[in-house]
């Protein structure tokens, strides 16, 4: 019997002496031992540069976005006919807070002479505000255009020129929504081809998808029997051809120049 009590008073001593290293493990572990890395904070908003509120405001029904060639939103169509023009930031913001067939309420700078307005702030139906986070821009971006793609034709009716920020005519709306990009050196030579309510036809490399189409055109015309080349907007400056003598010249990179 005096056995079997020595034994299991042994067997508990050894319990004891293991959960109590067991538990000063851990305690040590809790204290010098890898602690789990704490939530990253939430990144905060950026504030805009400037108070946008002494602004004029512009409010209409957006009937339709403006693309560039490459697809970018660089703009809106009102009902009113007025076109408003927005950073690269704001395009990418815009289908977030508004869409085709809903009001919207603009912050900019109204065109004179040109129903147009330079966006710094866009509130859409549903009380949602985009705004510049950086100071205007001293002049503005060239418009993005792929050089090569796939050629997409558009046939139709002209709704309204197509201004830039600066109040040139650099192509037109067409009824169906298209954009047409032609630069402001064609369209002052096609000024009779490019009038609201004339047919058009125009092919180029561009896109077309969910916020619309939009190209810059290479041939245009009334109809495709009476089309032309013209140099598209985004076209290359003249130079020596590729695979000619003078195409690894740079000028003003020899001694004898």
């Amino acid at each position: 019997m005096d056995i079997h009590r020595r034994s299991s008073c042994r067997l508990l001593a050894g319990v004891l002496v293991a959960g109590s290293l067991a538990a000063g493990g851990a305690h040590a572990a809790g204290k010098g031992g890898a602690q789990p890395a704490p939530a990253a904070p939430a990144a905060a908003q950026v504030a805009p540069v400037f108070d946008m509120s002494p602004l004029p405001v512009t409010t209409g029904l957006m009937t339709q976005y403006i693309l560039s060639p490459a697809g970018q939103l660089s703009g809106m169509l009102l009902a009113d006919g007025t076109q408003v023009f927005f950073s690269h930031d704001l395009g990418e913001q815009l289908p977030a807070i508004a869409r085709p067939g809903e009001q919207v309420s603009v912050n900019g700078l109204k065109g004179i002479g040109h129903p147009i307005v330079r966006a710094y702030a866009v509130t859409g139906p549903r009380g949602r505000r985009i705004a510049d986070v950086r100071p205007p821009a001293t002049a503005p971006m060239p418009v993005d255009s792929p050089s090569i793609g796939p050629d997409v034709p558009v046939d139709g009716t002209i709704l309204a020129p197509l201004y830039d920020m600066q109040g040139g005519v650099q192509g037109v709306i067409m009824r169906d929504h298209s954009v047409v990009y032609v630069g402001e050196k064609n369209a002052s030579r096609l000024v009779a081809w490019l009038k609201p309510g004339a047919t058009l036809h125009a092919i180029g490399t561009g896109v077309t998808g969910d916020h619309g189409t939009a190209i810059n055109a290479r041939e245009i015309g009334p109809d495709v029997n009476q089309a032309i080349h013209v140099e598209p907007a985004d076209a290359p400056p003249p130079g020596a051809f590729p695979g000619s003598a003078g195409y690894d010249v740079i000028p003003g990179g020899s001694s004898g120049d």
